[in-house]
């Protein structure tokens, strides 16, 4: 009996190995320097939505408003989502400047894409912009953003990247800085290859027609999660609208780190929990999510394996050895891209942890298990309170 499981499991470890090492390749060669030709400066609305969030909103504002562009070409729109902190009256300090900064109000705590609904629709500008509040912008963000904006672009997915140089301090750190970059690294080579596979809402900018045309956020708004890689999936599958990546690194946009272990693994989980939406809006991202997830599991019992004459040493050698020299081709890419070299130290700490944190992340995000902005969640959507009629309301006012 053994031989017979050796055989099928070095069979099925060399073949996922291969598809993983293959999808790799892929991403790395799409992964393409490109600059916006657009020399027009579009009137903008830059769309932020912001729930008790008193402690970051004056200096993402501060950010937003010295920007390199035209002020009267663009405004801010603030949508405060039932904050019970001081935001909205931040927000307010910073109306009847030379950049028009306007306030919008839920009526009580809804959902992030409902208030980015409500935004988006009192909103002027023909092209939109988001980032999150804790998210440090550079003055040149708006202007480089727009110039990706050429003839027949409905969307625009902008690089993040975690901390700065200074930031990372612990191997924990690293860990995250060095998995995000591999994540952006791969949005950037499947739009290269003309299938973008995702986006961050961290920076994404979109036409205000394209995001109407594909019915906004109502199909997906019971999704607690995806205002940014389910707009992008749905724009894409309507194939009118080509969608671009900018690489001009004045478009960069840098997030904090998360605080803890527990606050990371509870990220990722809330992203992994719209792999369900995915399967039908795009099932070569599912697929290629569903190999990683089979793969690290194999990877996770491989000394198991080996131990037990269930697989043979020198298949499970090649297996892991092909597949960290596909990651670190991308992750070199990113390096490239970002210019974030201190993070090479990561990489060996990040490929050892990487396939418990997609087992785990992936188990949680099926079961849609996570706590975001203090609601907890259950199959992707809210446990308990009014759930997806609050949140469709929420949408239409």
């Amino acid at each position: 009996m053994a031989p017979f499981f050796a055989t099928h499991l070095d069979g099925l470890l060399a073949l996922c190995t291969l598809l993983y090492f293959l999808m790799a390749c892929w991403f790395v060669t799409g992964a393409r320097h490109r600059t916006g030709q657009n020399v027009h400066q579009p009137f903008v609305s830059v769309v932020i939505a912001a729930r008790n969030e008193a402690d970051c909103i004056a200096a993402c504002l501060h950010n937003l408003i010295a920007q390199d562009y035209p002020p009267s070409q663009y405004e801010v729109l603030v949508v405060d989502d039932g904050s019970t902190d001081g935001t909205a009256r931040i927000a307010r300090e910073f109306a009847g400047g030379s950049v028009v900064v306007r306030l919008l109000q839920t009526h009580g705590p809804c959902s992030k894409k409902a208030a980015l609904s409500m935004g988006i629709a009192e909103a002027r500008g023909d092209i939109i912009l988001s980032t999150d509040t804790d998210c440090k912008v550079q003055s040149g963000w708006i202007r480089t953003i727009t110039t990706y904006f050429e003839d027949g672009v409905g969307m625009v997915i902008g690089f993040s990247q975690i901390g700065s140089k200074a930031d990372i301090q612990t191997w924990r750190q690293g860990y995250e800085a060095v998995d995000f970059l591999n994540l952006m690294a791969c949005i950037w080579g499947s739009v290269g290859r003309g299938h973008p596979m995702a986006a961050s809402g961290q920076n994404l900018a979109f036409r205000k027609e394209a995001f109407t045309e594909v019915g906004g956020y109502e199909k997906v708004m019971h999704r607690a999660s995806g205002d940014d890689v389910l707009l992008l999936q749905m724009v894409r599958k309507m194939g009118r609208w080509n969608i671009a990546f900018a690489t001009d690194r004045e478009s960069f946009v840098q997030h904090p780190l998360a605080p803890s272990w527990s606050r990371l693994f509870g990220q990722r989980s809330r992203w992994a929990s719209n792999a369900p939406t995915l399967m039908r809006l795009d099932p070569l991202f599912f697929a290629y999510m569903l190999l990683t997830f089979v793969l690290s599991g194999l990877i996770l019992v491989l000394p198991w394996l080996v131990w037990s004459g269930l697989l043979t040493p020198v298949v499970a050698a090649l297996a892991l050895g092909l597949k960290v020299l596909g990651e670190w081709c991308t992750f070199s890419r990113g390096i490239e891209l970002s210019g974030r070299g201190e993070l090479h130290r990561y990489f060996p700490f990040w490929a050892l942890v990487q396939p418990l944190h997609v087992v785990s992340v992936g188990i949680l995000g099926y079961l849609g298990i996570f706590r975001w902005k203090g609601r907890s969640h259950v199959w992707g959507r809210r446990f308990g309170g009014q759930g997806a009629i609050e949140l469709s309301g929420a949408s239409r006012r």
